[in-house]
């Protein structure tokens, strides 16, 4: 959706998923190492797809609200439909590729060996429900990563909403669902989802103000909760133990066995062990290098610390290496659009040593349905993608290697 992001909370909201990458890196040589059956976190890479080593898969809007789910293959550099049908339009139930709006879009997770697909539901509208019945229920389908038998892993209740991405290990699903049928107010539920039988399993031992799943360690899952102030904590899937990991004005982003926040009075980027929950600072120089009104740690890499910032001319990513040295990346992205104020040049996805940006994009507009037949207009992003190497990216060096849009 088109954004013209002028204030902080609208822009962390916006981002605060956008560089989350699954698998994103480790914080330095000494992180700890996760040992037995570990959970992995089924990140949305960026608010628009998910990300494995073998493609990006995003779903793409029509002029109707239909969606198409599409993949990014980096073995061929190719933008494509999830379809293996020849001589397909694209535009009908017959694609397996295609969803017809039921209310609510889908999203794309990428494991390994396998797409999740959520409906995220949506109790508060109830006119989706009367007029989409079981499509608009929330639910989870699951495919294989060429798109090939989608089967439905397992369906909710009308007044039942998802409240965060899923984690995985190789046998269950893990995922917050909240409840909104009883008077007194939401209840909050950790779901374990068989991935072979569908079976479900709750846990309501979790109350707390709007949590959500925002990583994984070992066995446990790192929830992020609270408004105004993030609260942390880590949930052993296992023996249902929550452990407090301690809190913060500004998000934190989940690296390999620690959480990573910027303390954006004096630059320092603090790091807490999900292990034993010991807090380190490390002080950087980037309130010297820049003036950022406000910033935000988005992601760690192999190279250091991704943080967002926020300068009286626009946006902007910066790299901050575990020495704290900052330095800013200077590409921007290009737009058809005068009034889109987020230029700085995203990274979708990580392959390798790459990075999936989009160095231009351009808009459309969406005629999605609404009650009583009204539809509304949506102007929607199109990214035309590129492949960069981190190096690349972090000296601004326009060294694209473009991602070709097929079909």
């Amino acid at each position: 959706m088109r954004t013209n992001l002028r204030t902080k909370g609208l822009f962390a909201g916006a981002f605060a998923a956008c560089l989350l990458l699954t698998g994103c890196g480790a914080p330095g040589p000494d992180a700890p190492a996760a040992e037995g059956d570990a959970i992995r976190f089924l990140s949305s890479d960026s608010t628009y797809g998910s990300g494995n080593e073998a493609g990006y898969y995003y779903f793409a809007k029509d002029e109707n609200g239909n969606s198409l789910l599409r993949v990014v293959d980096y073995a061929t550099l190719q933008d494509v439909p999830l379809c293996g049908q020849p001589n397909c339009a694209h535009s009908d139930e017959t694609c397996p590729a295609w969803f017809e709006w039921g209310g609510t879009s889908p999203a794309v997770l990428a494991g390994d060996d396998a797409l999740y697909i959520l409906f995220s539901g949506a109790p508060w509208d109830g006119w989706a429900f009367e007029t989409y019945g079981e499509k608009a229920l929330p639910r989870i389908l699951k495919c294989r990563p060429d798109g090939s038998d989608r089967q439905e892993l397992v369906r909710f209740g009308a007044s039942e909403a998802f409240a965060s991405m899923p984690a995985a290990d190789g046998k269950n699903l893990y995922i917050i669902l909240t409840d909104y049928s009883s008077a007194s107010g939401p209840v909050q539920k950790i779901v374990t989802i068989d991935l072979v039988t569908g079976a479900v399993s709750t846990d309501e031992s979790v109350q707390s103000t709007e949590p959500r799943i925002v990583g994984a360690w070992g066995r446990e899952l790192i929830l992020r909760s609270g408004v105004g102030r993030n609260y942390y904590a880590a949930y052993n899937v296992d023996t249902k133990e929550l452990r407090d990991l301690g809190s913060s004005e500004s998000t934190a982003a989940v690296g390999e066995g620690v959480l990573c926040y910027i303390d954006e009075a004096t630059g320092a980027v603090h790091t807490v062990s999900v292990e034993d929950g010991s807090v380190t600072e490390l002080a950087t120089d980037l309130l010297d290098r820049g003036s950022p009104q406000w910033a935000m740690l988005a992601c760690v890499t192999e190279q250091g610390y991704v943080v967002q910032v926020a300068e009286e001319e626009g946006y902007s990513n910066w790299l901050v290496d575990f020495e704290g040295r900052a330095v800013r990346q200077e590409l921007q992205a290009e737009s058809t659009d005068e009034r889109d104020h987020m230029r700085m040049l995203e990274i979708f996805a990580r392959q390798g040593e790459n990075y999936l940006v989009s160095p231009s994009r351009s808009y459309y507009t969406v005629r999605t349905p609404g009650p009583s037949g009204v539809t509304y207009g949506e102007d929607v992003v199109d990214y035309a993608f590129a492949l960069i190497s981190a190096e690349d990216f972090w000296t601004s060096t326009p060294n694209y290697r473009a991602v070709t849009r097929v079909g």
